[in-house]
C-alpha cells in the first residue's frame, strides 16, 4: 500500500472502532508514556492491540552485547500486537519503547471480537490492515537479511521508498534513523553514503537522496 494512503487508513480505523467501541460501551483504555519508556518487553504475553495516537515507538531487538536492532518505527496511528494477540503464542518477539512521549490506545482481543461481530465492516477493515503488516514484515526481514551496507541501502531505495527509474528522488528522517532501520552503524553508514557519492551513483544533501544510477542499485539486491 502506498505510504499516505495507509496513513489514512490507520486513520479512519482507528476513528472508526474509537467510535464503535464507544457507542456500544465497550472497555478499552488509553495510556500515556514518557520518552524511551518500556511498553512491552520481548517475553511478555501479548494480550491487547495498541493504536499509537501520538508520538513514535520502537520496536527493537537488543542483544547481549547491548546493541540494539530497530525493526520498525510506528507512526501516529499505526498498530502493534495485531498479529501476535490471535496467535497461538502470543509473546512479543521484540521490545516495544516509546521514541518520544507517546499516547496508545488498547484494547484486548475479546473486546476486539465483540466488535467484529456486529460491525463487519471493521473486521474486513482490520483484515486488510493485517495483510498489509504481514507483507511490511516480510519487507523488513528482506531488508535486513541483505548481506552489505550498500545491498541493505539498494532495498530500502526501491522496495521500502519505491524509488523507480523515473523517480529516483526520496528523503530520508536523518542518518541515524536510516542506520538504526538498516541495522548498521551511523559511521559505517556515512562512509558507504560518501563513497557512493563519489562514484556517482547517488548524491544526497541532508534529507534529500537522489539515485543517480538506478540500475546499480538493483543489481545489489539479493
Amino acid at each position: 500500500m502506498h505510504k499516505d494512503y495507509l496513513k489514512n487508513f490507520h486513520a479512519l480505523f482507528y476513528q472508526d472502532l474509537f467510535n464503535a467501541v464507544k457507542q456500544k460501551h465497550i472497555p478499552y483504555s488509553i495510556k500515556n508514556y514518557q520518552k524511551e519508556h518500556i511498553i512491552a518487553l520481548s517475553g511478555d504475553e501479548c494480550r491487547q492491540i495498541g493504536i499509537l495516537i501520538k508520538g513514535e515507538i520502537r520496536i527493537e531487538q537488543l542483544f547481549n552485547n547491548g546493541k540494539k536492532n530497530i525493526i520498525n518505527i510506528l507512526k501516529q496511528f499505526d498498530i502493534f500486537g495485531e498479529i501476535l494477540v490471535f496467535s497461538n503464542e502470543a509473546i512479543y518477539p521484540f521490545d516495544i519503547i516509546s521514541a518520544t512521549k507517546a499516547e496508545v490506545f488498547f484494547i484486548s482481543k475479546e473486546n476486539l471480537l465483540k466488535i467484529f461481530t456486529d460491525e463487519t465492516s471493521l473486521l474486513t477493515q482490520f483484515l486488510t490492515h493485517v495483510a498489509s503488516s504481514y507483507l511490511t514484515l516480510n519487507q523488513i526481514i528482506k531488508l535486513k537479511s541483505q548481506k552489505t551496507i550498500e545491498s541493505k541501502l539498494a532495498y530500502y531505495f526501491l522496495h521500502i521508498k519505491k524509488i523507480t527509474v523515473d523517480k529516483r528522488k526520496c528523503t530520508i528522517k536523518n542518518k541515524t534513523y536510516l542506520a538504526d532501520l538498516i541495522g548498521v552503524e551511523r559511521q559505517s553508514l556515512s562512509r558507504v553514503f560518501n563513497d557512493l557519492q563519489s562514484k556517482d551513483y547517488l548524491s544526497y544533501d541532508k534529507n534529500l537522496i537522489i539515485i543517480k544510477d538506478f540500475y546499480y542499485f538493483q543489481k545489489l539486491i539479493e
